[in-house]
This record gives structure tokens, C-alpha cells and sequence, in this order.
């Protein structure tokens, strides 16, 4: 499923999922699991059985620092401090109970519990968090998130409060230093690098510990030594393979998986219908699949060029064609709806927060601006330069060729020429991430608020920030919302960045990017719906299929 693989997030949960061939390992004698393997003290018997990734067969590698870590090492086995969720906007405490920013907001000082442990029965304190960020340090491969490029001390200061020291305030950072995982120091002092760890029988803080594990099928059982053990009903976990979507799809319309994220060609008639009692699907927006213009580009500098192609994209007939119609319409503004409502700049008339499809008017806005339509039909600038571009995106990403032949059409016909340029992604990801294309579809990085997706992409050195756009006002607003706690300081930075979202569009946002979800109701109930969008409900988002589970109770 390509959107997966575009998520940057969750670009590297896909990479987990590897074609290799692995042994049967036995790991019942954990003592959680009994004689029938399902059977739980509260009478429960059934698992719950859970459709990640397509991937043909298993690897077996449970470490937390690794990039090829099996669905639920993050979250069902070992935990962070708290975990912030990108579609609910909500915050969940998890090893920790709270926290707090010191100090002009350079210090961030987390409460732990005091009655976690470990699934071995060690006890959990304030060294073992510590010892982690420091095997960050030491191995800075493990350490993904970049976390000593912004966290210069991290100190015990006690058995149940750390501190995080940073040399300047940076709030919205607490995500990545809050969400790292934690593992027990008794244990990793003795393995080394940890990026180099294979780890099959993995001890941590979560709800569930490994039970048995083969290439085709691994399971986790409770954690009875677990803090909040009572809010999980379910005793048993299970993880088929699958070679590919047709399969898993099929097993999920038979009813053989109780919850799945794969994308699913006209959801209704194929999954919905073979059961309706039970079978159910919901794709809440959770990022932008946008359209990139290069800024370096002369041409694609004027920001009348970039308002006449928005004005020839007709986005509706993206969704359809390339996605099912599952592909929600985005803000003008690029926050996240309805997640980011109370962002919302009010003094943006609502008829700007929509876009709009007005081919005559683009034609409009680039004669007033001075281009005029050669004898091929196409514009040309006041310089003489023709109005002719290659777009770039992703060989075998269907949905996105079909959204790039669409804008080829459209754009071509009202005067600018658009060639389809699609490479292998290793290609595509070198060429956007090197400024070495015209335009380009790809992602927004997702966070819990508007902060992240505007921070990577609109920051001059932000991490995402493929279409170049600098500007020191825009980072001037990201400064101040990175150095406060206040909400309404925050408010008026994000007010900000979404005025120039709207009147400079330095990237031109196209649909937003879904997340695939379907689950059945017949074994379990407590699902995340857009009744009740509680957390992300992706079974591939870890750490949230944690908190979805302890949601989850028998149907009967």
C-alpha cells in the first residue's frame, strides 16, 4: 500500500516488514500465556487478530532501535513517556504520569510512574531513562530522532523525575524526547550498539510480551505485571503474513482478521457489503499530498504561476480517479481537518479556506501578470521563457501517477505544458530532497498540531522543506511558537504560516493523504470511529494500537 510507504513515519514500519525467511522460536516459557494459549482471567477467549503490512513472511527482530523492528515492539513491549497522536490531536501518558517545561522553557522535567516494571519483574526507575538517552549518545546510529542534536544533558533527580536540558526552547520538540522509546538498563548494558541488536526475546514495560513467533504468524499475550494490565481485556494478540493487499483483503472480507489498514478499491461493495452488521471502514485525513513547485525555478518563483496551476487542478477529480473518492479535499491553509479546527485563522474569509477550480480565471491571473499564450498554445513569461515543466513522482505509486497524468491534462490544456517524469523511489526521493526537479508530488510530515507539517516544510532548514521556500518572517514565527508554552503565542505563530500557506502558497496542497483502517465488530467493540476519533486508527501507527486495544472489549 504506497500511502504507507509516503508517510515519512511510517515510511520505515514498511521497511520492517522485509521478505526473510525466519525459524519457528517458541517463547511460551515467558509464564504469560497458559495450556490453550487464548484464555485470559477475565474468561476472554479469543485473540484479536491484527492484518499489518503485506510482507510475505516474518522477520524476527523485536529492538526498538532498529528500523526493521516487528509491528507492536513499539508500544504492546516497550514504551515511551507519553505519545502524542497526529489524527485525534490528544496526548497519552505512558511511562510517564506528567510533565512540565523550567527554566525559560529549556528544561523539560518528566514524572515517572512508580509502579511500572519490567516484563521480567525488574523494577522501572529514573536510571533506566536515563541510561537510554545516554546509549543515544554513545551510538548516535540508534539515535533517529536527532535527539543530542537539540538535547545537550538529560539528569536523574530522583528515582522517578528526569530532567531534559536543551540550550534553547524548543516546546513542540518534547514529541520526539517524550515519544523515544525506553528499554531496561539490567538488560542493554551488556548488548552494545543497539542498532545492531537482534532481538528475539524482547523484555519491556508494554501491555504484551512475546509469545511464539514463526515467519508466517507471531503472538503476544498480557502482561500481567503491567501497570494498567486491567484495561486490557484481550489475553491474546495474533499477526498473520500476507504476500500482498489482495490477500489480506480477502482474508479480512471472510472475517479471518479483526483489523486491518490496507487500502481497498471501493471499500462498500468489497469489504462493507459481505458483512454490513460488522464490517466497517474509516480513512481520517492525517497528512497533505501536495504538490511541490521548485522556488530555484524563475519561473515557478512567481507566485501568480503557482495560483493560476492551483486554479487548473480540479482536486475532487483526484480523489475520485485516483483514490476511490477516499482522499478528503484539503484547507487551502494546509491544517489538518477537522483535527485542526480550533487553528483556524478567523480572519480568513471561509471562501479562502477552500480551493477553487476557475480555469478561466487562472488563464486571468497569468495574463495579468504578463505571460501570453504562444502559437503552440502555451504561455511564455515576459523574459521568454515557455511555461513548460516535468513532474516528478513515484514509478508504481498508482494512485499518485494518476493524480500526475491528471494535473498533466488539466494544466497542458489551459497553457502549461507539463511533462510526467516517473522514476524508482530511490531516484524520486534523491532528486525532490536535492531540489532537482520542477514539480513534485509528495507528502507533509505529520505531528499532533499544525507545528510539525509547517516546521519541516516551510522552516528555511526545515527537514521537508523540498520546494526551498525561505523567508525570515515564516521562521520567525516558527521560533516563537517553538519557545513557548503559551497557547495563544502559539495561536498567532500558526495564524501566521497559514496567511502565507494562502496568499504564497510555496507548496500547493491536493488532496489529503488518508489513513487505511478497517475493523470488524463481531468478536470486539471500543473501535476508533469518527464518532469518536479517540487516537490514530491505523493498526500500523505505533505506539496507538496500544491505546486502541485497551479500548477494545468483547462483542458479547
Amino acid at each position: 500500500m504506497k500511502f504507507k510507504k509516503r508517510v515519512l513515519t511510517l515510511l520505515m514500519v514498511m521497511i520492517a516488514f522485509a521478505l526473510v525467511l525466519t525459524g519457528c522460536t517458541d517463547k511460551s516459557s515467558s509464564g504469560n500465556q497458559n495450556e490453550s494459549g487464548n484464555e485470559s482471567s477475565s474468561g476472554e477467549t479469543k485473540p484479536l487478530i491484527i492484518g499489518l503490512s503485506p510482507a510475505g513472511q516474518w522477520q524476527e527482530n523485536f529492538n526498538p532501535f532498529s528500523n526493521t523492528a516487528m509491528g507492536g515492539t513499539n508500544g504492546l513491549i516497550y514504551q515511551s513517556l507519553w505519545y502524542f497522536d497526529n489524527v485525534s490531536g490528544q496526548e497519552y501518558p505512558m511511562l510517564a504520569t506528567e510533565y512540565e517545561w523550567t527554566n525559560d522553557n529549556t528544561t523539560l522535567v518528566a514524572k515517572l510512574r512508580q509502579n511500572a516494571k519490567w516484563s521480567d519483574g525488574e523494577a522501572f526507575t529514573a536510571d533506566d531513562v536515563v541510561f537510554t538517552f545516554q546509549l543515544l549518545k554513545d551510538y548516535p546510529a540508534a539515535d533517529t530522532s536527532g535527539i543530542w542534536a537539540q538535547v545537550t544533558s538529560v539528569e536523574k533527580q530522583d528515582d522517578y523525575t528526569v530532567a531534559f536540558n536543551f540550550d534553547q526552547a524548543n516546546v513542540p520538540f518534547q514529541s520526539y524526547v517524550l515519544g523515544s522509546l525506553i528499554v531496561p538498563e539490567h538488560i542493554w548494558k551488556d548488548l552494545g550498539d543497539p542498532s545492531k541488536v537482534q532481538v528475539t526475546d524482547p523484555v519491556g514495560t508494554g501491555p504484551y510480551v512475546l509469545s511464539s513467533f514463526t515467519s508466517q504468524l507471531y503472538k503476544m499475550v498480557k502482561n500481567e505485571n503491567h501497570y494498567d494490565a486491567d484495561k486490557y481485556v484481550i489475553n491474546e494478540l495474533q499477526f498473520p503474513a500476507f504476500s500482498g493487499n489482495d490477500s489480506e483483503q480477502l482474508a479480512l472480507a471472510k472475517g479471518e482478521i479483526d483489523w486491518a489498514g490496507i487500502f481497498i478499491p471501493d471499500a462498500e461493495n468489497v469489504f462493507v457489503a459481505q458483512d454490513p452488521d460488522h464490517n466497517h471502514f474509516w480513512f481520517p485525513a492525517s497528512n497533505n499530498v501536495t504538490l511541490y513547485p521548485n522556488l530555484k525555478n524563475p519561473i515557478l518563483s512567481d507566485v501568480a504561476v503557482r495560483k493560476a496551476i492551483s486554479l487548473a487542478i480540479d482536486r475532487q477529480k483526484l480523489s475520485d480517479q485516483a483514490a476511490s473518492g477516499y482522499d478528503p479535499l484539503p484547507s487551502t491553509t494546509a491544517l489538518i481537518l477537522p483535527r485542526d479546527e480550533k487553528w483556524i485563522d478567523p480572519s480568513i474569509p471561509k471562501d479562502q479556506l477552500e480551493f477553487e477550480l476557475n480555469v478561466d480565471k487562472a488563464v486571468q491571473t497569468l495574463e495579468d501578470a504578463g505571460y501570453k499564450k504562444g502559437s503552440d498554445g502555451i504561455f511564455v513569461s515576459p523574459d521568454g521563457e515557455k511555461l513548460s515543466f516535468t513532474l516528478q513522482t513515484v514509478s508504481g505509486w498508482t494512485d499518485w501517477a494518476t493524480m500526475a497524468q491528471l494535473i498533466s491534462q488539466s494544466l497542458t490544456s489551459m497553457g502549461i505544458e507539463v511533462t510526467v517524469d516517473m522514476p524508482e523511489y530511490a531516484t524520486y526521493a534523491t532528486n525532490v530532497q536535492n531540489g532537482e526537479y520542477d514539480l513534485a508530488i509528495s507528502w507533509t510530515n505529520a505531528g499532533p498540531d499544525p507545528y510539525r507539517q509547517y516546521q519541516d516544510m516551510l522552516n528555511s532548514n526545515g527537514s521537508w522543506n523540498l520546494q526551498q521556500w525561505s523567508d525570515p518572517k515564516t521562521d520567525e514565527a516558527l521560533q516563537n511558537y517553538q519557545s513557548t508554552t503559551d497557547e495563544e503565542v502559539q495561536r498567532e505563530s500558526i495564524y501566521y504560516l497559514q496567511n502565507v500557506m494562502v496568499e504564497h502558497l510555496p507548496t500547493i496542497p491536493l488532496v489529503n493523504g488518508p489513513v487505511w483502517y478497517e475493523y470488524r465488530t463481531e468478536n470486539f467493540v471500543g473501535w476508533p470511529t469518527e464518532e469518536n476519533p479517540y487516537v490514530n486508527p491505523a493498526p500500523f501507527n505505533w505506539p496507538a494500537p496500544a491505546i486502541t486495544i485497551s479500548n477494545l472489549k468483547p462483542a458479547n
